[in-house]
């Protein structure tokens, strides 16, 4: 009998330990970071993609609607909860992602007085850029270059942080010293002095010529024209050049300009995947744009075929002081509508492409990335003007305190007395069911009893 409650009280703490950790477990699980918040953030972080095209009236206008879809694409790129499709894909996209953690996180560290760290990452960030050639913009190798030399600056070697800041504001000349003085008086003074150097560099031409199909290019995030460009008087060093058309493969690559001399740089693009697709549907659009069954037919064929979520397919008519833009927008939920739009050519212009495109994708604008500085951390810079008239103050920041002014981790769930308090009382009405099944099972089980009376009599010997 004793063995028997010894065993059934040994299962019912199994069970009852068993219940507790799957609670731990997956309220953990789900509420700090597991795979349902993974995929909510993921989810709201981008909702669908859309890609941006534009066609020409008569083929004699092409360049100029290349041009606009050129300027659509850039505001498709400030929408917050949709992603821009690139028709002209840049190679290897999750590396310049992954490098661009890693560099985010060496920033930190620099920021944070460990420099030990931060060459970690940064290190990390160069073996990703490395193994990827392709991968990575202007931005990303500007961030990585004023890492370095930040990180080398903390370890003395004051050449080598000269020449990687130096790398740095070629690639994003318009940094400015307060986004060096978060990180001590030693890096507000060497961004000083680089920037003195670079006033007085020596310079160079730069010529790139492009074979094949029209292409955009740019050197350091700096629109120079189509086809070919020559730039005159370009600081010596690297330049990080980027020639881009549509239905094309995007390519990068770094330029050496050397002192009084011209150099020159040719690319040949290569076709995406999906690029006669989009030379094919771009055809039978032109043709037939005033036929709305037969667009609505092509564009749903032709975002199958992209891979996009969302289409928006425009013809634009452009005058002197205003673009009237008609098309047809494919939503994520498959409904098809007509959109149009009369913009004024102002001071306002490209705002209100942007505009437009957010409104008609049912997306809220963000700011111009290439308004922002390169270093865009609260941690770094702090606004203290906003809201005010006069000009913005900008103060810096003790790097002992949070790298974000609003970046306040949350508690965890199992810090949170409420949590445990559940779990207690979940695992009190867990267990005490157990037990009373148990005991009652063991009550069924025992064998019949009673009372037995044994009487003694005394008998004669005879």
């Amino acid at each position: 009998m004793t063995a028997l409650r010894t065993s059934q009280l040994t299962r019912t703490l199994v069970a009852l330990l068993c219940a507790v950790a799957f609670v731990h477990v997956q309220w953990v699980g789900m509420f700090q970071g597991g795979p349902l918040v993974r995929q909510a953030y993921a989810q709201n972080t981008v909702n669908s993609t859309v890609a941006v095209l534009v066609v020409p009236i008569q083929r004699k206008n092409a360049d100029d609607a290349e041009s606009l879809e050129l300027l659509l694409s850039d505001a498709a790129n400030r929408l917050d909860s949709v992603r821009l499709f690139e028709l002209s894909p840049s190679p290897n996209p999750d590396a310049t992602v992954q490098a661009g953690q890693f560099v985010e996180e060496g920033l930190r560290a620099v920021l944070l007085r460990t420099p030990k760290r931060a060459q970690e990452r940064l290190e990390a960030a160069v073996k990703v850029l490395t193994d990827n050639p392709t991968a990575g913009d202007e931005r990303l190798f500007a961030r990585l270059y004023k890492g370095q030399g930040l990180v080398w600056l903390a370890n003395n070697e004051v050449v080598r942080a000269r020449d990687a800041v130096l790398k740095s504001l070629i690639l994003f000349p318009n940094q400015t010293p307060e986004e060096y003085a978060a990180y001590g008086s030693n890096a507000r003074e060497l961004y000083v002095s680089v920037k003195e150097v670079l006033a007085n560099t020596l310079t160079g031409d730069l010529k790139v010529a492009v074979t094949g199909p029209r292409a955009d290019i740019w050197i350091d995030g700096t629109y120079r024209g189509n086809t070919t460009a020559e730039v005159e008087g370009v600081p010596v060093g690297a330049h990080l050049v980027t020639v881009r058309s549509s239905g094309m493969v995007t390519e990068r690559r770094f330029v050496e300009v050397q002192a009084k001399k011209a150099s020159t740089a040719e690319f040949e693009l290569k076709p995406a995947t999906f690029g006669p697709d989009l030379d094919q549907g771009r055809n039978v659009l032109i043709a037939n744009f005033s036929q709305p069954a037969v667009v609505e037919d092509r564009i749903r064929e032709l975002r199958n075929q992209l891979g996009a979520d969302q289409m928006l397919v425009l013809r634009p008519k452009l005058g002197k002081k205003a673009t009237e833009l008609t098309g047809y927008a494919l939503g994520a939920d498959g409904t098809f509508r007509k959109v149009e739009a009369t913009l004024d050519k102002d001071e306002n212009y490209l705002n209100k492409l942007a505009e437009f495109v957010a409104t008609t994708v049912g997306s809220k604008l963000l700011p111009d990335p290439n308004t922002l500085p390169l270093d865009q951390r609260q941690s770094v810079l702090a606004n203290s003007g906003a809201g005010t008239a006069g000009p913005a103050v900008v103060e810096t920041i003790d790097p002992d305190k949070e790298l974000f002014g609003d970046e306040k981790k949350a508690k965890p769930l199992t810090g949170e007395w409420w949590f445990w308090a559940g779990v207690a009382g979940g695992a009190a009405l867990v267990g005490g069911a157990l037990w009373w099944l148990a005991s009652t099972g063991a009550t069924a089980e025992d064998p019949p009893a009673g009372d037995l009376l044994i009487t003694l009599h005394k008998t004669s010997g005879n």
